[in-house]
């Protein structure tokens, strides 16, 4: 895909993220040369230490655009930010409700794609996406009451139902036990027909019933659509209450 086609997928403030991190890729990554070329012993050296170098270089300019954050925060808490350095160097840049840990974000991202020990691929805007958002979420994840997910194309396929058989259902089982609320929110509509979002969930319901999911957790499950949804919850409900009366006897 060549984001530079899609205005949707071309933002300031990634761009100015991405040209900073340019640095360690263009200056300090070294070619691959021929095993008999005289020079490269001396040019490339050992592999593991320059990826290591090349980490705290990409390090240090993300721990850089933190400070940037935090001190753009301050700015707003004082009610100028467009004071803010970070302000200046990305002016359409808005607000930020937490700050930003990138650098920690950054080692989880390299320890899974190396970004830090490419030579020919230069981090790329999904690279940084990536960073951004999982630096959002070690934010967040202290305080966070509520997650919520889209339905088509997120959950699950466009226009499919939830199966069973989804990694998604332990995973949302999984939220729903450490007590967090978990909402999907699906703009897909069917008037006068509130059993067909239940059919459309399906799987995740019978995950629900797979995993005993006791009654206080199915409680913070919620669905959002294009109208009441009660009807799955209660139909939900019925059955826990079934279950337990069945154990009970």
């Amino acid at each position: 895909i060549n984001y530079a086609l899609r205005a949707h997928k071309r933002d300031p403030f990634i761009e100015f993220i991405k040209g900073m991190l340019m640095t360690p890729f263009v200056l300090h990554v070294r070619p691959i040369l021929p095993k008999d070329d005289p020079t490269e012993k001396e040019l490339n050296g050992d592999d593991k230490s320059q990826v290591d170098e090349n980490v705290a270089r990409y390090c240090d300019i993300l721990s850089s655009i933190e400070e940037l954050i935090d001190e753009h925060i301050r700015k707003q808490a004082k009610g100028v930010p467009d004071q803010s350095r970070l302000k200046r160097l990305v002016p359409s840049v808005s607000t930020f409700h937490t700050s930003l840990p990138l650098r920690e974000s950054f080692l989880l991202a390299n320890s899974k794609h190396s970004i830090a020990a490419r030579r020919f691929v230069p981090p790329s805007f999904n690279d940084i996406r990536r960073i951004l958002n999982t630096a959002q979420i070690i934010a967040v994840a202290p305080k966070l009451k509520l997650i919520t997910f889209d339905g088509d194309m997120t959950l699950y396929d466009d226009g499919k139902d939830f199966e069973q058989d989804s990694a998604s259902v332990e995973l949302l089982v999984q939220l729903l036990k450490y007590d967090l609320t978990v909402c999907v929110v699906t703009a897909a509509g069917y008037p006068g027909d509130a059993e067909r979002y239940e059919k459309r969930l399906s799987g995740l319901l019978k995950g629900f019933q797979t995993a005993q999911l006791p009654k206080k957790f199915c409680e913070r499950f919620f669905l959002l659509g294009y109208l009441n949804h009660s009807i799955i919850f209660k139909k939900l409900m019925m059955y826990h209450h079934r279950k337990d009366d069945s154990l009970k006897s």
